[in-house]
């Protein structure tokens, strides 16, 4: 198969070859912006040749500003739509990834949650307008949600992008209480996915384990999308089980992305063993391998080196032989 028609058939649970695998690693200093951001990315796919690649946020900041001093700053947010310079710069990477390798590959683009975008004015800070002015947070968030909306439909619509890898945040066991996840959290969340659903049926959601603490998945659930991605060495839930949870939908995962662990630092042949080990746990508990994407709990940090992805695209390339 090619790498689109084995995309489009783990997504869709129909049967493949073999598994898709994708990971993605973080940019940092100049790698971060502009063109050489977009060079950086084809390099990666190049280097990597993974069954398709992520169009990653860095060096990106939020639709709105994010030097926020006082509720009088959130209460100063307006959407501003195509004008906004974020959407352009997103877009502008965006529409030049897939120009230059969409023949071969799809593209997808990260999109942070509303939630997940303001709470880098500070977990402390925001955790304190909650309390003080909880309408002003949640006009903040429904502000990012607009546009973020707007962008969903852009990256796919115009720029080409297959879906958006739609990235949550927010839902963990001691952050709030559910009634207030529910409060002020999920309204923005869904009003973002509503848009990328809209624009594409193939999105993939990301459930973040922020900080390493564990989440209530099962709220998540409840969240319409193509295929889910969590953190299975965080929440303790295996790819094939999580399946089973998030009603047949496809899965993605299976590699911790810390550092010190298997494929960060593992040897060539401990990763491949694990990379079919995966596979052939998931197809015995599940009677296929339908549904199933390799992949990590998260992104990788800038130092990880590329050549060990390469070590789980051949060892399932082996299962074929």
């Amino acid at each position: 198969m090619t790498k689109k028609e084995r995309l489009l058939a783990a997504l869709k649970g129909k049967p493949v070859d073999r598994p898709p695998v994708s990971f993605w690693r973080h940019f940092s200093g100049p790698q971060a912006h502009g063109a050489l951001c977009v060079e950086k990315h084809i390099e990666f796919y190049r280097k990597t040749d993974l069954d398709f690649i992520k169009v990653m946020h860095d060096g990106l900041t939020a639709p709105c500003s994010l030097d926020v001093h006082s509720l009088s700053d959130l209460k100063a947010y307006r959407p501003l739509g195509r004008k906004n310079a974020y959407i352009t710069a997103f877009t502008e990477r965006a529409s030049r990834i897939v120009d230059a390798i969409g023949d071969e590959v799809y593209v997808y683009a990260n999109v942070f949650s509303p939630l997940t975008l303001l709470r880098r004015i500070g977990d402390e800070k925001l955790r304190y307008y909650v309390y003080e002015d909880e309408k002003t947070v949640t006009y903040a968030l429904d502000v990012l949600a607009e546009e973020l909306s707007l962008l969903c439909s852009l990256l796919v619509k115009e720029c080409g992008c297959l879906g958006v890898f739609a990235a949550f945040q927010g839902n963990e066991v001691s952050r709030y209480t559910e009634e207030q996840f529910y409060r002020i959290v999920y309204p923005y969340d869904k009003k973002m996915l509503e848009a990328a659903n809209e624009a594409s049926p193939y999105n993939i959601l990301h459930f973040c384990a922020w900080d390493e603490i564990p989440n209530r998945l099962g709220i998540w659930n409840t969240y319409p999308g193509c295929a889910v991605n969590w953190a299975v060495h965080i929440e303790n839930l295996s790819l094939a089980r999580g399946r089973q949870m998030f009603d047949g939908r496809t899965v993605m995962g299976g590699f911790d992305n810390r550092r010190g662990k298997l494929l960060y630092s593992g040897s060539k042949r401990a990763v491949q063993e694990e990379t079919q080990r995966l596979v052939r746990s998931y197809t015995e508990e599940t009677g296929s391998n339908r549904g199933l994407i390799l992949g990590a709990d998260c992104s990788f940090l800038p130092d990880f080196r590329l050549n060990r992805f390469l070590w789980v695209s051949e060892a399932l390339d082996g299962l074929l032989a």
